[in-house]
């Protein structure tokens, strides 16, 4: 580093006086923008080293910190010999997780005093994530202060804190001061990191605020639950409503497509949990959220993870019912009386979530075999989750009352009902055998697979087979065979049954379908539709994809994809889909605040301009 170039340095504040001002200015939450912009933006933008790979960069980090620890075996010394290195060399934060693998073996002390150095002296975060790097599994009690407030800002240097912390005795409270300030993704990890610390202290504090709708809580349900040993908690003799109602939240996190691969399958005291929290329940004094917390336990007890659970004989009917009369009892209708008549569209389509999914998701299950050995029947549901979590719309098929796809494929949701049982029919049996997706994982099929399945008719009746899953190339499940008339007649009446929708995902089907039907109203502006979405934590409008041109060609062909967010007024859905299909089709769709996907080229070639933030 040049002398002009370290005085520079040196004026900026170092990185945990930037954290301590911010944190001073937003005391309750997390930093506004991760605490950006950061005072080390300037110094550290455009010096040829932080062009280099990635790869190639750590290689260099990593033997720089080895060559100072071998020869410089002064603290004072290696500190201030790395903070000019690193300045010069413009580490990267990012670099400080694998970090911690090589220095695990130098001498504590020596790393705990270099690593204060680095990491409270910085003037730049690649030169205080290694600080970090250094003080894991060295920090003392101290240290607890100063770490937290680095783990304010942003992921890299949040993640290495919380690293700092779990590894310093007595430091569980920074944790969760670290934790109620923090986004969700570094949140998550401090439960993690709590969870791993298993300190009894912090259990009240984990069951009431460890899980959330956010999809990143909930990946941590299961160590919530088998942490605090809530089977436990839900028995005790002070046990009481708040309680059983975090409990009942760990419970339904756990059954949430975003928790991750079927976790409460996955957790080994979950019938005696739910169980339990079914017993408890009546403990609790009714309210709305707590009324679409039984609600939506229910429904997955009949047609979610937990109604695949290895029940003891006739306690799955026992918990059904107990929660079933529980909401049949005057004080639990009359809060979803109050909440359908609420003023607030959020608390009335939740209402009319919670009603719906009581009478026809909820109860009864789907019918198991009637005894015939040599057929099978099938059910259909669609599962809706409480519009808090905003989780997926699923098609569950049930085998002889078991749901088939939910017990043979973990890695993401099954498909929409539009998908299977929409405009393409893909349910119908026909004599040509034909394979249908039936559920897809979370990132796409191609990164970690897909549930497929044959289906095919045979006279009077309709054989499912030849299951696959590229994933699992040693997937094995045995051929289905269904009475052809009982078949047609579930597959009829689930594609007729919209009971489920609300009204933007009613609005979504209907322009879908006129778009299919009359392919002149894009077409004429040379487009061709393509998704729609009416997504439930988006209440108002729709999504409409369309592409441009209408048929591109193959190869190397310009082609550009665009997406109008629509609002949905007020109304009959079969009035307003009208409304919706004028203000899409009337004037050229092809604007270009809509543009949403294809190539800076194709832009080119086709007149657009491609947005800035995708360059």
């Amino acid at each position: 580093m040049s002398d002009v170039a370290e005085r520079k340095a040196l004026d900026l504040p170092t990185i945990l006086e930037h954290a301590t001002a911010l944190h001073a200015a937003h005391p309750y939450g997390p930093l506004p923008n991760d605490g950006q912009p950061y005072p080390d933006l300037g110094p550290v933008a455009g010096r040829p080293s932080t062009r280099r790979p990635y790869g190639e960069r750590r290689g260099l980090l990593f033997d720089l910190v080895r060559s100072v620890h071998a020869d410089t075996p002064a603290p004072d010394r290696a500190g201030k010999r790395l903070a000019e290195a690193l300045a010069a060399m413009g580490a990267d934060c990012r670099m400080a997780v694998p970090l911690r693998e090589v220095v695990v073996d130098f001498d504590p002390g020596w790393r705990r005093q270099v690593g204060r150095k680095l990491a409270y002296g910085g003037h730049e975060r690649g030169t205080v994530s290694v600080g970090l790097a250094l003080l894991a599994g060295t920090a003392e009690r101290d240290d607890a202060g100063p770490v937290r407030l680095l783990g304010l800002l942003g992921r890299p240097l949040g993640e290495i804190a919380i690293r700092v912390l779990r590894d310093i005795p007595g430091a569980a409270d920074d944790l969760i001061w670290l934790a109620d300030r923090s986004d969700p993704w570094r949140r998550a990890r401090a439960v993690r990191a709590l969870c791993a610390l298993a300190e009894p202290a912090t259990f009240d504090w984990l069951l009431a605020h460890g899980v959330g709708p956010d999809g990143r809580s909930m990946t941590n349900a299961r160590r919530i639950a088998e942490t605090v040993g809530i089977v436990d908690r839900l028995v005790a003799d002070d046990v009481d409503g708040d309680v059983v109602e975090q409990a009942g939240r760990v419970l339904l996190a756990m059954s949430q497509r975003a928790a991750g691969n079927a976790e409460l399958r996955g957790y080994a005291d979950a019938p005696a949990a739910v169980s339990r929290f079914a017993h408890a329940a009546p403990i609790m004094t009714p309210s709305f959220d707590r009324y679409a917390l039984v609600v939506a336990l229910l429904a997955d007890l009949s047609v979610g993870q937990a109604a695949t659970l290895d029940w003891p004989r006739q306690e799955l009917d026992r918990v059904r019912s107990g929660l079933d009369d529980l909401l049949a009892q005057p004080a639990w209708v009359e809060v979803l009386e109050t909440a359908r008549r609420s003023a607030d569209s959020q608390t009335h389509h939740r209402a009319h979530w919670a009603a719906w999914a009581r009478t026809t998701n909820g109860w009864p299950p789907p019918v198991g075999n009637t005894g015939n050995e040599t057929t099978s029947r099938i059910s259909i549901r669609v599962a809706v989750a409480d519009p808090v979590y905003a989780g997926a719309v699923e098609t569950r098929i049930f085998v002889d009352g078991r749901p088939v796809v939910v017990e043979t494929f973990t890695a993401g949701p099954a498909e929409s009902p539009e998908y299977l049982l929409g405009l393409d029919h893909r349910l119908r049996a026909d004599v040509e055998p034909h394979e249908v997706r039936l559920a897809e994982a979370d990132c796409t099929e191609g990164c970690c697979g897909a549930l497929h399945v044959t289906i095919q008719r045979r006279g009077d009746e309709v054989v499912w087979r030849d299951w696959r899953n590229p994933d699992a190339p040693g997937l094995v499940l045995p051929a289905y065979t269904f009475d052809a008339a009982q078949y047609d007649a579930e597959i009829a009446r689930a594609e007729s049954d919209h009971s489920w929708e609300w009204p933007e995902r009613t609005v979504a089907r209907l322009v879908r379908k006129r778009l299919r039907e009359e392919p002149a109203l894009l077409g004429g502006w040379d487009c061709q539709p393509g998704w729609l979405e009416a997504r439930a934590n988006d209440r108002g409008r729709i999504h409409v994809s369309y592409g441009y041109p209408r048929r591109p060609g193959a190869g190397e062909e310009p082609w550009l994809q665009f997406v109008a967010v629509l609002d949905v007024p007020a109304g009959d859905p079969a009035h307003v889909v009208d409304d919706v299909v004028r203000r899409l089709c009337a004037s050229d769709p092809r604007r270009q605040d809509r543009l949403a996907g294809g190539s800076e080229e194709s832009a080119r070639q086709l007149g657009f301009q491609w947005p800035p933030t995708r360059t």
